[in-house]
């Protein structure tokens, strides 16, 4: 009997260091251990075996449609109902934001940042104003507390004070010597519930061991570019970001690595393809070590043959597209001028290979994706910059909801801003509904952050079997709101949620019906 309990405590011990030498075989890549939305939305992709599979892409319904860019008349093809036109003219146009008054600015890699008005909403700019100049690759852009935030290539920056031009006063630097590589945009997003900034810095290199934590990750600053930590790492180059309205989870698109197989393998055109990810805070996405759904790097050099146990530990992407697309831009479209389907649907701008035979072009899609990353389904919206013979005479890269609810499309070869608007009819744009999910419907708390209550509207266009559960931050649940069967659809119920018995922090409603489910963060505050 003493001989087994010491043999079960010698294979205990030998486990214990097993488990310490597989994470010191992984030098700053371990995961972390702080809980998220992203984190218990994407629990799911843990799940996974190693694969690397695209996300079906339904053929769109599009027309040809003419265009006049710079005085050719160009053909593209967009989704029907849709029109489509140049709104501004800026050379090397790269990111775009909206102002609180509403009006749309730009970056140009040429140095510059500008302001277009369009005070006659007539979908055309009325002015190009330069509002800063002689900036180095200025590519992030955005408003916050009415202040303009922007990156450079080595920079991120505040105008703290303009003239009634709109052109900067005076600016102030919040962050500086970023390592520049082979990426330089910046792009950011504000997460205004927790009061940070989310920011993206991309590799030195196509895969490489490198000693700067920041490079290929998301880096988290407080508003004044104090507070720096890793928010998620092991993204090569996580250019499009965006939060969803339904959960404030961080979304976004990353471009991989490149001739990992090299350029005369068959695999070279199509592996590894372009990700798309609902962003854990604290994970590992796997780049220099993995791709997609934990695939190792097949590079035989030694020190990419990392222990198993990291690789099965790395999280992965909700989606992929077809490999050296190049994705730069992403946006979940919250307007209400477009057909109800297109509500919380992500638009992505990509800006076309340089590698690949034949050429992946430039495009933009939509996309549409449960809450927590199922079901994720891709189309073609705007195509046609690239003709034939795989020469292109535009490149898209960033995609933008304006304040009229139009989406706005950057191109930085063509050198114009594109202004997208619904144009069909309004009755049947009520009644399409959305490509996946399409029968449950959470809508958004109002407030939330909440004191003592908030209320949610739902939706179940179809009868079966409804629950909506209060959940806390690690997924356990708190609350059964509505335990409940529905032989009919139902519309635009609203329930309320109490604070009685609820901790101050984050919870998640989550909505199932069927096969469906929606999730919204709630935020209990003193």
């Amino acid at each position: 009997r003493n001989m087994r309990l010491l043999c079960l405590l010698f294979v205990v011990i030998c486990g214990l260091i097993s488990c310490a030498r597989a994470q010191q075989s992984s030098p700053n890549q371990s995961l972390g251990a702080i809980p998220s939305t992203g984190c218990e939305l994407s629990a799911w992709i843990m799940q996974q075996q190693p694969h690397s599979t695209l996300t079906p892409e339904d053929a769109p319904d599009t027309y040809d449609t003419l265009i006049n860019v710079g005085g050719v008349i160009r053909t593209v093809h967009l989704q029907r109902n849709f029109k489509v036109g140049v709104f501004a003219n800026v050379t090397s146009c790269r990111g775009l934001a909206v102002s609180p008054d509403g009006v749309l600015y730009a970056t140009s890699y040429n140095g510059s940042i500008y302001a277009l008005p369009d005070h006659n909403h007539n979908g055309v700019a009325d002015s190009t104003i330069v509002i800063l100049g002689s900036r180095d690759h200025p590519h992030g852009l955005g408003f916050l507390d009415g202040k303009m935030y922007f990156s450079t290539a080595t920079t991120f920056e505040m105008v703290t004070a303009t003239n009634p031009d709109r052109s900067a006063k005076k600016t102030v630097t919040l962050g500086s010597g970023f390592n520049t590589g082979d990426h330089i945009t910046h792009t950011f997003v504000f997460d205004t519930t927790r009061k940070k900034i989310l920011m993206q810095f991309g590799s030195s290199c196509n895969y490489c061991i490198t000693s700067d934590s920041t490079l290929a990750t998301i880096m988290e600053f407080n508003y004044d570019g104090t507070g720096e930590r890793v928010y998620a790492k092991g993204l090569r180059n996580a250019v499009g970001l965006d939060l969803d309205p339904r959960t404030n989870a961080l979304w976004t698109n990353v471009n991989g690595m490149d001739d990992v197989f090299g350029r005369s393998s068959p695999l070279h055109n199509d592996v590894p393809p372009e990700g798309i990810y609902l962003v854990c805070d604290g994970a590992n996405y796997g780049w220099p070590y993995a791709y997609g759904f934990r695939m190792r790097n097949p590079d035989p050099s030694p020190e990419y043959q990392i222990d198993t146990a990291f690789i099965q530990s790395l999280s992965g992407p909700v989606a992929e597209v077809l490999a050296h697309s190049a994705p730069l831009g992403l946006h979940f479209y919250r307007g209400t001028t477009f057909p109800a389907k297109y509500h919380n649907a992500i638009f992505m701008s990509y800006h076309g290979s340089w590698d690949r035979q034949p050429p992946a072009p430039p495009r933009v899609t939509v996309m549409w994706a449960d809450s927590d990353g199922h079901h994720a389904r891709v189309q073609d919206f705007l195509t046609g910059f690239q003709t034939p013979d795989g020469n292109r005479w535009g490149k898209s890269v960033e995609v933008m909801e304006g304040a009229d609810s139009a989406l706005y499309v950057s191109d930085d070869v063509a050198g114009v801003i594109y202004r997208i608007r619904y144009a069909g009819p309004v009755a049947s744009a009520q009644a399409e509904l959305p490509a996946t999910a399409q029968h449950l419907f959470l809508g958004l708390a109002s407030p939330n952050p909440f004191r003592e209550s908030t209320t949610v509207k739902y939706s179940a266009t179809s009868g079966g079997s409804l629950s909506i559960k209060l959940l806390d931050l690690l997924g356990k649940e708190v609350r059964d709101v509505i335990p409940s069967h529905y032989s009919e659809p139902v519309q635009d119920r609203l329930i309320t949620i109490e604070r009685t018995g609820l901790s101050d922090g984050v919870y998640f409603l989550r909505a199932t019906l069927g096969a469906e489910s929606q999730t919204l963060r709630l935020v209990v505050e003193k």
